[in-house]
């Protein structure tokens, strides 16, 4: 006689719950890690094009002056800094002769570089070139020996000058004098750092430091995610509020071929 026993019904639904949470926390945890790959890949691009355009235009800066044949015509020539397009021109004497080397920020749009979005631009004479794409801001800020004793200039306090040329105006980003350049410097929260007067007037051939920073960008967006924070760029304070994720990357170049 055969046996026609088989699975009750309550049998088969306990199954099927089962396996339906199982395969539940499995996607869960697929889904989670898939996640978790795009942030690490959209976080890792942005720090590599941040790494990249650093190095190139440090290595660039740090040659502002260099003048071997004492020709005494090679310097940091202009600097500019309006509405968080900040921008350096200089020139030095490399094997192949004179040349004027300048960086800026620039929005290029439909460019395979950075597409309507901004880029880190460069020229050496030949045009405008794009260096890095997905640039958000670049702020630059300059240290000086005005009293040439070889020393960079410093505030009561001891600490460095930092300042930004506004119209032939030097103004001092530190300006609650902490020795750093944060958001408290922006005493009245309209944005921009309060920049207070450096005191005496300073001439280009002074400098002798150029402190950079760079805000990059994912170059794809997060839906679930918005960037709220607020990142100090130089005499900028920039508040991305959208769906990209960003980096904020900092150094300081010495020129050391200035004022030889």
């Amino acid at each position: 006689m055969k046996n026609n026993s088989g699975f009750t019904l309550i049998e088969v639904l306990i199954a099927m719950v089962v396996s339906l949470v199982i395969m539940g926390g499995a996607y869960t945890f697929f889904n989670t890690q898939q996640r978790q790959t795009v942030i690490q890949t959209n976080v890792s691009d942005a720090q590599q094009t941040l790494r990249a355009a650093m190095d190139f235009m440090s290595r660039d800066v740090r040659m502002a002056g260099y003048d071997p044949d004492d020709a005494g015509t090679f310097s940091i020539d202009s600097i500019d800094d309006v509405n968080g397009m900040s921008a350096i021109t200089f020139t030095w004497d490399n094997p192949n002769g004179p040349t004027s080397s300048s960086y800026s920020l620039s929005t290029v749009n439909g460019s395979t570089v950075a597409p309507n979005s901004r880029a880190l631009m460069f020229n050496t004479g030949s045009g405008n070139e794009p260096l890095a794409g997905y640039i958000t801001a670049l702020g630059l800020a300059y240290a000086y020996d005005n009293n040439d004793d070889g020393e960079l200039d410093r505030d009561v306090n001891g600490n460095i000058i930092w300042a930004v040329d506004n119209g032939g105006t030097w103004l001092y980003l530190d300006d609650n004098d902490d020795g750093q350049i944060t958001l408290d410097d922006d005493g009245n929260g309209n944005g921009v750092l309060d920049d207070g007067d450096s005191g005496p007037s300073v001439t280009l051939d002074t400098i002798r430091a150029v402190r950079i920073w760079m805000l990059a960008q994912s170059q794809a967006p997060d839906p679930k995610y918005t960037d709220t924070k607020t990142y100090v760029v130089g005499p900028h304070v920039v508040t991305p509020n959208n769906n990209f994720r960003h980096r904020l990357l900092e150094r300081t170049v010495l020129c050391r071929n200035m004022g030889l």
